[in-house]
């Protein structure tokens, strides 16, 4: 069998969870399975030698409906995975990139931006992801799709609600994201907990997150909440994704003191600043499921995260003890330091969110449609 993996053109900057799902998916189906695929970032590159094309990102529908295009015109079967949530709380960035960033967005100020941004997305093409527009193609793209991928099942069913396709679930298949899980000993570790704490320059018992600087990541809500308990130590480990958002969280960790940015972390090293932290938040506002979250969790590192408005917590949270409101300044505070203190972790069945469970869910669904 050999598929076309069909993604953005510049899916590795940023490097998402578009990618990560694209090319660890890729790489253990070609390892289990008797595949050949290639990574196709513009339409004209499919030909009739590929037996199924498979799509990434409902998001980017400019380019990922040429795909389905193309693939329709040589009469290629379609595989989508449509990585949707409810964009409406992160969508409010438009706004206050324009107006500026407070240091904390309580609920009542982001209730009043959804409603904002969800009528201007009713009338014009921004914001993209709430626009008439992306909901029609949307739509186009499921109804042109043999098959469906969401990540989980409360994606599932807000896909199906948004493209107005509420009865048409048959065509769907769960396929989870997933994690490495390393199970290599201590002994046979890079680090001591000294090397690497003196290597990137940060305290002990720090408070962690992992992911971009950006608005949906809510980073300045974490800071302010927790901005008269500076004797924590915060570390934020990713890309500066959106510059003026950055801007303003810096002078926020400027004003709070004792808050760590390192941008430029090799994979390979990430799972030592998981270890080493006593805590990882993420006060998200949108994640299908955040893999962030699976990575803490797969080496033992307690997390806190959004309420499920804005995470899939029945997927894959179900037992995890530290659940919030991302727009409640005091709730944060209570539990972030109740999570600090205890180090809590559900259970967590690792097992079920492995990269060959990924493969042979995915290939599973490929054997439904292949001819």
């Amino acid at each position: 069998m050999k598929v076309a993996f069909c993604n953005r053109p510049n899916y590795d900057h940023p490097f998402g969870g578009d990618a990560v799902q694209m090319l660890k998916t890729k790489e253990y189906l070609e390892k289990k399975y008797s595949i050949k695929i290639d990574i196709i970032t513009n339409p004209d590159n499919i030909t009739n030698e590929y037996d199924i094309v498979h799509v990434f990102n409902f998001l980017t529908y400019k380019i990922s409906k040429q795909f389905i295009i193309k693939a329709k015109e040589l009469k290629i079967k379609v595989v989508s995975s449509p990585i949707f949530w409810d964009y409406s709380y992160a969508a409010a960035y438009h706004i206050n990139s324009v107006i500026g960033y407070p240091d904390f967005i309580s609920e009542k100020k982001i209730m009043r931006q959804q409603l904002l941004v969800k009528a201007i997305g009713s009338v014009l093409p921004k914001p993209t992801a709430l626009s008439f527009l992306f909901r029609r193609s949307a739509q186009w793209m499921f109804d042109n799709s043999d098959i469906v991928l969401p990540n989980s099942y409360e994606e599932s069913e807000l896909l199906l609600k948004w493209v107005k396709r509420e009865k048409e679930g048959d065509k769907i298949r769960i396929v989870v994201n997933a994690t490495v899980i390393d199970s290599k000993s201590e002994k046979e570790q890079k680090y001591t907990g000294n090397s690497f704490h003196a290597k990137y320059a940060i305290p002990h018992n720090y408070i962690l997150q992992v992911g971009r600087i950006e608005h949906c990541k809510n980073q300045l809500n974490l800071i302010s909440a927790l901005l008269d308990v500076p004797e924590i130590p915060i570390v934020f480990v990713g890309q500066i994704n959106e510059r003026k958002y950055y801007k303003k969280t810096q002078r926020l960790a400027t004003t709070r003191g004792n808050v760590f940015f390192i941008e430029a972390v090799s994979h390979d090293e990430i799972k030592y600043f998981y270890r080493y932290a006593n805590l990882h938040v993420l006060l998200s506002l949108r994640e299908s499921p955040g893999l962030v979250n699976i990575e803490a969790l797969a080496n033992n590192c307690p997390i806190v995260i959004s309420d499920s408005r804005f995470i899939p917590i029945k997927t894959y949270f179900p037992h995890q003890p530290y659940i919030v409101n991302p727009f409640d300044k005091q709730k944060i505070k209570e539990t972030i330091l109740l999570a600090y203190k205890e180090r809590c972790v559900g259970l967590f069945e690792a097992d079920k969110f492995t990269w060959e469970v990924v493969a042979k869910q995915t290939f599973d669904a490929y054997q439904l449609i292949e001819v």
